[in-house]
């Protein structure tokens, strides 16, 4: 019997507003997410050999998209770090986790995206007597690249 391999966590990473080249884990984010999408539009060709029948519709790729979003816990000790995100283009790490081993607490890597992107949402709620709580969405801003760990 065969089984996937997978991951069991995915840590987002930023690009320090301050330092660049050193990326700082948003701390507290605990479901994240990263979809890749292709924009097309349409366009119909006849088939030159039976024009009487209806053309059929051919895609056309006209671009690339991706966004990376996570939600948890909001971390007041990185109230700075994440309001000097939003609409500004910073660089961004989506970096998948195996934590299947007990003995390595902080999980071995195993891929990861990374590109620019610009936080288009960052949402911060408060409940009575419950955790703060935090989402946000990355949008990409040029292309992103995919490195095995």
């Amino acid at each position: 019997m065969s089984e996937p391999t997978t991951f069991q966590f995915a840590v987002i990473w930023v690009e320090s507003p301050t330092t660049a080249g050193t990326y700082v884990k948003l701390c507290g984010v605990q479901t994240s997410g990263f979809n890749r999408a292709v924009q097309t539009s349409d366009r119909y060709a006849r088939d030159c050999d039976k024009p009487g029948k209806p053309a059929e519709r051919r895609l056309r790729v006209t671009g690339l998209s991706r966004t990376l979003t996570g939600s948890g816990v909001y971390n007041t000790d990185q109230t700075t770090l994440l309001e000097a995100l939003p609409g500004k283009r910073r660089n961004y790490k989506f970096q998948m986790l195996d934590l299947s081993d007990p003995d390595n607490e902080t999980g071995t890597p195993f891929g990861e995206w990374a590109g620019p992107g610009i936080c288009t949402t960052l949402n911060i709620g408060g409940e009575d007597n419950s955790d703060g709580s935090l989402s946000i969405t990355i949008e990409s801003d040029g292309a992103w690249t995919y490195d095995d760990a």
